[in-house]
């Protein structure tokens, strides 16, 4: 039995599941992909790591089309296009569909979603030998209910970059089982990826992919990366290779993560990329060309310095509008190298000093924010020498309650009130921003009698930016909210709404289920006789069976008298004011 209030009372050994995973091991025997064939090495590590004694900067690309087919024949004409350009590249992430993550069995009872499947021997095989680029398959892979089967299958064909330790917490609809089962199956392949250390399988984890992408503050990205790497190295006895970069659009702090994060490897280990930002880009693709290139430079430039070994992923400048051909993937892997070939001579025109010093920054802060982690988790009963426990509790705590709880900046008092990071992350300095703007808007609003609105509010799951915007801007015309939190069920609010006496329900919503969350609410509301306006903002759309991704609900919510807010300043049309 357990005292850990995260865990059941009947959970499982991890160890013992490590254990299993061993055993299925020795069936297992490594594939050499062809890009490892043509160099004549064994493994993409010991490629990594001719190529660093070569000099060479190397690079990666994203691609995924509707189907495996499309997906090949995509290859083929990428690495015919860079041939006849004079370059190639190394490595690919592949963007599946999120069905790869379920049983067979249960594939054709889930949505499709955007990216191929790979649903027979061939197709993985053809992964890693169609084209000498070197797969890393990291989505829907290791930490989905089909963990074991994928880590088994993608080892065999010659893929050595298996993820994504960060997408433990990863939700799959469709799948019957619970977070232990799924979790009970992650650790397993765990412990199939320590058995095949030696061969230089290597667990991967995309940083902005699980908790980091949620944290405010960059110590805590550090020593998020600190913890993983415990967890995998030394707990499970596997070997960690850590990727970073879509959330940063900052240069100078990428440049300062990438010198924090080759630090911090222990000797031997090769991280797999570094990722060009996701959120600078603009539906002025023109621009994005300027966005990419000053991105590429300052990855490349931090790698040369730190002899990383880890490739610079660019990310086509159509993204923002749409899923990228493979011509506008060979249009940015050619900036890409062309961005390379001025590297060395543009080295020493860099303010070294002070990035070092920012990432000497992020490492101290990242080390306490690690200890604190680990004491935390000690404290409440975690045995840490077993990988199911942990994982299940930090699973279960969620980001937010992690970073709160341990952080290394200001912690928050109460609900209402937000972490102060030392370092912040640039996603929260966006929201810094527009919370500024959103209290401006607000500070300027005519609201007649503010004493006599009462609001509660809340958000439907772990997303709190948008909830604190509204906080600070209603603060500023004399409102004080009821704050439910996050996470919070119809029920919860109706019951907050009864109790505080509210004249209206503010609510939050981002994670595909904005139209069924509305319809409770308002059964919870009339059940305890209260007649009172919701306003709902943030993602509104709704997962639906059959349907491939969320769709749009925002005339639904209408039909049903919700008030729905583009923006967190429509809330004053909702309480009377006029901006």
């Amino acid at each position: 039995m357990t005292t850990n209030p995260y865990l059941p009372q009947d959970c499982p050994d991890g160890r013992a599941l490590l254990a299993e995973g061993h055993e299925i091991a020795k069936g297992v025997q490594c594939g050499i992909s062809l890009l490892c064939q043509t160099h004549r090495v064994k493994s993409e590590v010991e490629y990594k790591r001719k190529m660093v004694k070569e000099g060479r900067i190397m690079t990666s690309l994203n691609i995924g089309m509707q189907t495996w087919a499309e997906t090949e024949r995509a290859f083929e004409q990428i690495w015919e296009a860079c041939e006849q350009r004079g370059f190639r590249v190394d490595r690919y992430q592949m963007q599946l569909d999120r069905r790869m993550g379920l049983p067979p069995e249960l594939w054709d009872k889930a949505a499709k979603e955007t990216g191929p499947m790979l649903e027979t021997e061939r197709d993985w095989r053809a992964t890693a030998h169609t084209v000498p680029i070197q797969p890393q398959l990291g989505d829907m892979m290791i930490g989905s209910p089909m963990s074991v089967s994928n880590a088994q299958n993608a080892l065999q064909v010659g893929v050595n970059y298996i993820g994504n330790m960060s997408q433990f917490a990863w939700k799959y609809p469709g799948w019957p089982g619970d977070d232990v089962e799924q979790m009970v199956e992650m650790v397993k392949a765990l412990g199939l990826m320590a058995a095949k250390r030696d061969d230089d399988a290597m667990m991967q984890s995309y940083l902005e992919d699980g908790y980091p992408a949620q944290f405010k503050d960059y110590c805590s990205y550090i020593g998020w990366t600190l913890f993983e790497r415990h967890l995998v190295d030394e707990v499970i006895g596997a070997r960690l290779s850590v990727a970073y970069g879509g959330l940063t659009h900052n240069p100078v702090t990428k440049a300062a993560m990438v010198l924090a994060l080759e630090a911090i490897k222990p000797e031997g280990t090769m991280n797999s990329f570094y990722h060009c930002n996701t959120t600078a880009y603009s539906p002025e693709v023109d621009e994005n060309f300027a966005v990419i290139s000053i991105d590429d430079l300052y990855i490349m430039l931090a790698q040369l310095r730190t002899k990383s070994g880890a490739a610079c992923l660019s990310i086509p400048v159509t993204e923002a509008l749409r899923v990228p051909s493979w011509q506008e993937i060979v249009q940015v892997q050619t900036v890409a190298r062309r961005v390379a070939s001025d590297c060395g001579r543009l080295m020493e025109s860099f303010n070294w000093p002070h990035i070092e010093a920012l990432a000497e920054r992020m490492i101290e802060g990242g080390r306490r924010f690690y200890e604190n982690i680990v004491e935390g988790l000690t404290d409440i009963g975690v045995d840490m020498n077993d990988p199911l426990q942990i994982l299940l509790t930090i699973r279960r705590m969620g980001a937010p309650a992690i970073e709160n709880r341990f952080g290394v900046g200001v912690l928050p008092k109460s609900d209402i009130e937000l972490y102060q990071p030392l370092i912040p992350t640039d996603t929260y300095l966006d929201f810094v921003e527009r919370r500024d703007r959103a209290k401006t808007i607000f500070a300027g609003a005519d609201l007649k009698k503010p004493e006599k609105t009462r609001l509660v509010l809340g958000s439907t799951d772990i997303h709190e930016y948008a909830m604190f915007l509204i906080i600070d801007g209603l603060k500023s015309v004399g409102i004080e909210p009821v704050v439910a939190g996050t996470s919070v069920d119809p029920d919860e609010f109706a019951d907050l709404a009864l109790e505080a006496g509210a004249t209206a329900l503010l609510v939050s919503t981002h994670n595909g289920m904005a139209l069924t969350y509305a319809k409770q609410l308002q059964v919870e509301l009339a059940s305890r006789k209260l007649d009172i306006p919701i306003a709902m903002g943030g993602t509104l759309n709704q997962d639906i069976e059959g349907e491939p991704t969320p769709i749009d609900v925002t005339a639904d919510l209408k039909e049903l008298g919700i008030h729905v807010c583009g923006d967190v300043t429509d809330v004053l049309a909702l309480i009377g004011a006029k901006a």
